[in-house]
């Protein structure tokens, strides 16, 4: 049921993103677009959409009710968070080599850093929305 609720969001997604396409393309101004910069910016949009929703809706993590829970979890995501880091570091490294200077050391570590600090906050308040809304269904 799950997959076919995700099939249907993402066919949804891509028909309302074209068809706005099709309407600013026809009508407003021509844009050019060619149509595989325009199916990447759809996958784009739709992916960001979902991540978002999931993200904000607080339903990612049913069994956290209790502040030991919620700690727990908490405390396993910022390691994953590190470990995702230092992970992406190695993969970085395998794909580009070993920098040689600190510039290259620089355009390592710095999009290393972002990527980690982002994938810990989608996780964070994943985790806050969700620990909320159980407390919040466990009260009422």
């Amino acid at each position: 049921m799950i997959i076919a609720e995700n099939c249907l969001i993402l066919l949804d997604g891509h028909s309302i993103l074209l068809f706005l396409y099709l309407i600013v393309d026809s009508f407003l101004i021509d844009l050019n677009v060619p149509g595989d910069v325009m199916a990447l910016i759809s996958l784009g949009f739709l992916s960001i959409y979902i991540l978002l929703r999931s993200t904000l809706t607080g339903i990612e993590y049913p069994e956290i009710a209790t502040k030991a829970r919620y700690k727990k979890e908490k405390r396993s995501k910022v390691y994953g968070s590190i470990r995702f880091g230092i992970l992406f570091i190695i993969v970085y490294g395998v794909f580009k080599g070993v920098p040689a200077n600190l510039q290259e050391v620089v355009n390592v570590i710095g999009p290393a850093t972002l990527a980690t600090v982002f994938f810990f906050l989608l996780n964070y308040i994943s985790l806050r929305k969700s620990y909320s809304k159980n407390r919040k269904l466990l009260d009422d």
